[in-house]
């Protein structure tokens, strides 16, 4: 069985690795044999500690660690793909470990154990990296300072203490923060392997799979939106979070992720693929839009189109360049001036109709565009008098239509789907027809399809806007129209009749449509804008009064160290800075919840929360605690997410007396209306939670009992006997002291001048690789730097680094970035060079 798909039978890979002629390569096998040993240890005793079941996780573990030996290669297209879901948090109460620590220390034991086996063999010589020694000595300074900051991290806390379920404010955070970059350099190695292999498909797997993840992450915020909101409502104020929960403390994860996924899945739509993947990529990038405007984020809505037209700038430079000398180059204006006034058009024509007729009204005008890109090139091959009969044809066909429009129920909306099937189905057979004759026909019942849908379009807008939806739609009918007619004239095309660019141009228009849609369509948005200054000036006394922490040299120098943002604010911020905590003892089983110094209102409580599944009301409760002074405890079960309740809440506060400090019962009803999870397609999630409602008290816990009015049990681990397992917390509003809130200043406060100055020396040096040094012509080049770029620009108002599920993806692409090898003309794209 093969172990590489280039190097040939395993056997024979292991014979010449022990032949006197592969002698020296001995050593290098020897140590990889030990990365695969070390990975296989620490990754197999994670998965044997899962919370959920230790004996399942480790036969996942094992099994992704074998696909990983038997196809190296599947890790770039799997790893990016399954990251934004395989956010448990929330289920099992990890938050030092999670599952991509053992996806990625089963992926590592898997590659290096097939390395020590079977070394491949180098189809291409080594890439021209240019300064290597300089690189690996800054990536070796960059691990040195995480290093320092993970131990002045510790020294923070009061010094290290190994636990499975400590908090933001424990000794375990600065870890949890260290833990990407230590594993990004981790899969570096395998990375470079698998380049020297096989540089084309190495790249086109990465390509592939950073574009999936942007497909996985999307149709996360699409269930989202539907099961606690509305796909279409853009005035609430609700934000989604996808199953990225390290945003239970707010952030911007799903922020950075989207920026750094986004390229790739664009690069997917320019590169000339099959149909179905044409299909997919237009979909995903689609989906993806929309999923950038539902964030409602301003720092995306800024990265977004810096990172994009960077990379459009990059495509452009880099298709001259290789093509200069070589052949004549396609004009530039014969590509994107047609899609630039299209789009352009698109945009004025959704603006015009969207006050008047709404989604409904862009929608139609959106399918009349989609039918005018094919076929215009299909009625250009058309003789004069075969392009009359279809305009005849198609004029007796909307009348008649028009007709049925007012005869049916929901008749205008059949009567353009109707015209609009057949034009599409038209053109596809025209596409598919054997001879001359059935091809003629096919475009004469396209251009009529297409004539019969122009009328159609102010008929929708009529029947939902009424009388003032009319003018407007006419107006973007009749520019249809003549953008047909100017198509079908003169004996060269007025734009590429390639099905992957008029796919891209749909997708970008498609993307217009959701733009206009969320900022007109919405309050929300608008509102978001109109307190931007406000916002910043909030964001700007935050970030003093953070930098405020820093109070010796060695702060400045070194930082205060990692993960040690939330636990200064909280114990040297200003009153506001006070937003709760909790702690499990590991020596009583208890565990301590408190609530902030702020108001307690019901969108600033401090909640500790677990997953449950629908029950039906009245809840009973009872709680098994202590207080040393008054306090009270708040207790709810809601249709929720991570952050916001969404559709419905059982919920009861009760006091709760000191009594000196004894232990005592309190017993509760939750009452409420009655809500369950939502329509199947969407279904919603629900949560337990409890909170102390009283500012400045804390409430000592040592089991809750949840009963349904059926007698079922609702809570598991209520004595905390299994620690946090199957618990998680959340502060749904106040987020502030959680984050620095910008990324080069979380740097500044965790690892210092050094770090931060560090972290831009890389990023610049990555930027300029991928942008105009040695690697400027790989083809994964234009969408690196996009994406970098896009991060970075997220990242001037968020921390982003404190996801370590995000930044892991950073990481790993910036050391993509930086080890890209150069291109040489005439190779196939991703070829290294000498």
């Amino acid at each position: 069985m093969p172990l590489s798909h280039e190097s040939g039978p395993a056997a024979n890979d292991l014979a010449a690795a022990l032949s006197p002629s592969r002698a020296a390569r001995l050593r290098p096998r020897l140590f990889e044999a030990l990365l695969a040993t070390v990975g296989a240890g620490c990754g197999l005793l994670l998965a044997w500690h899962y919370p959920l079941s230790g004996l399942a996780a480790s036969m996942v573990w094992v099994l992704v660690a074998w696909a990983t030996f038997r196809w190296p290669r599947a890790w770039l297209i799997g790893l990016p793909a399954v990251l934004p879901a395989i956010g448990g948090m929330p289920w099992t109460g990890w938050l030092s470990f999670e599952e991509w620590d053992l996806a990625v220390l089963a992926i590592g034991a898997g590659g290096y154990a097939r390395l020590a086996v079977a070394m491949p063999v180098q189809r291409h010589r080594p890439a021209a990296q240019g300064r290597t020694a300089l690189k690996v000595l800054l990536l070796l300074l960059w691990l040195v300072s995480v290093g320092i900051s993970l131990t002045r991290g510790f020294a923070d806390a009061g010094g290290f203490q190994w636990g499975w379920w400590q908090g933001y404010h424990e000794p375990m955070n600065s870890w949890r923060l260290a833990k990407s970059a230590f594993l990004s350099v981790w899969l570096l190695p395998l990375w470079r392997a698998l380049q020297r292999e096989s540089p084309a498909a190495s790249a086109r797997g990465l390509g592939i799979g950073m574009a999936a993840g942007l497909g996985v992450v999307s149709l996360l915020v699409v269930w989202e939106r539907l099961a606690f909101t509305d796909l279409l409502n853009f005035s609430s104020d609700y934000r989604v979070t996808a199953l990225f929960w390290e945003m239970h403390v707010g952030g911007a994860a799903l922020d950075g992720f989207l920026a750094l996924t986004m390229p790739f899945a664009v690069r997917e739509l320019m590169r000339p693929v099959g149909a179905w993947r044409g299909a997919l990529s237009v979909a995903v990038v689609v989906l993806g839009s929309y999923s950038s405007l539902v964030t409602f984020s301003r720092g995306v809505y800024l990265a977004l189109p810096l990172g994009l037209v960077a990379m459009a700038l990059l495509h452009a430079l880099q298709a001259w360049r290789l093509t200069r000398g070589v052949a004549a180059p396609d004009p530039i204006g014969r590509r994107w001036l047609p899609a630039l006034a299209l789009a352009g058009g698109f945009s004025a024509a959704a603006l015009l109709m969207f006050p008047s007729s709404g989604y409904r009204g862009v929608l139609a005008a959106l399918g009349a565009f989609a039918l005018l890109l094919p076929l215009a090139g299909a009625a250009r091959r058309l003789p004069p008098r075969l392009r009359a009969a279809g305009v005849i044809l198609g004029a007796v066909t909307a009348v008649m239509l028009g007709m049925l429009a007012y005869l049916l129920p929901r008749g205008p909306y059949l009567a353009y789907a109707a015209a609009w099937a057949a034009g599409a189905g038209a053109l596809v057979m025209g596409g598919r027809a054997t001879t001359p004759a059935m091809a003629e026909t096919a475009r004469v019942a396209a251009l009529a399809a297409f004539v019969a849908v122009l009328p159609m379009v102010p008929i929708v807008a009529l029947h939902w806007g009424e009388d003032r939806a009319l003018a407007p739609a006419a107006a973007v009918s009749m520019g249809l129209a003549l953008a047909a007619a100017l198509g079908a004239g003169g004996a060269a095309p007025r734009w590429p009749e390639s099905l992957r660019w008029q796919a891209a141009l749909f997708g970008g228009m498609s993307s217009c449509a959701l733009v206009v849609g969320v900022l007109l369509g919405g309050a929300y948005m608008g509102t978001r804008f109109s307190t931007g200054e406000h916002d910043l000036q909030g964001r700007m006394q935050h970030w003093s009064r953070g930098l405020a922490l820093l109070t010796t040299p060695s702060d400045w120098v070194f930082g205060k160290g990692l993960g040690r943002v939330p636990a200064n604010f909280l114990l040297f911020g200003m009153l506001q800075d006070h937003v709760g905590d909790y702690n499990w003892r590991p020596d009583t089983g208890r565990l301590l919840l408190s609530a902030g110094k702020h108001d307690q209102d019901w969108g600033s409580m401090f909640r500790v929360s677990q997953r449950i599944g629908p029950v039906r009301r009245p809840v009973a409760v009872e709680l098994k605690l202590r207080a040393e002074q008054d306090a009270g405890i708040h207790v709810e079960i809601c249709r929720k997410h991570l952050l916001y309740d969404g559709g419905g809440c059982l919920l009861k506060s009760v006091q709760v007396k000191a009594k000196g400090g004894a232990w005592q019962m309190v017993r509760l009803e939750l009452q409420g209306r009655d809500f369950d999870r939502g329509d199947w397609y969407a279904p919603g999630l629900i949560a337990f939670s409890m909170a102390v409602n009283v500012s400045g008290r804390a409430i000592e816990i040592e089991e809750v009992r949840a009963t349904a009015a059926d007698g079922r049990a609702v809570l598991r681990n209520g004595d905390f006997a299994e620690g946090m397992s199957h618990w998680f917390f959340s502060s749904d509003r106040h987020h502030m002291p959680w984050h620095m809130k910008s990324m080069p200043l979380h740097l500044l406060f965790e690892q210092g001048w050094v770090g931060l100055a560090l972290f831009a020396v890389l990023w610049l040096g990555a930027m300029w690789r991928v942008s105009a040094g040695a690697a400027r012509d790989h083809e994964l080049a234009p969408a690196c730097a996009a994406a970098l770029l896009g991060f970075a620009v997220v990242g001037l108002f968020d921390s982003l680094l404190d996801a370590p599920r995000v930044a892991f993806v950073y990481w790993l692409l910036l050391w993509v970035a930086l080890s890209l090898p150069r291109r040489v003309p005439g190779r196939p794209s991703g070829e290294a060079g000498g």
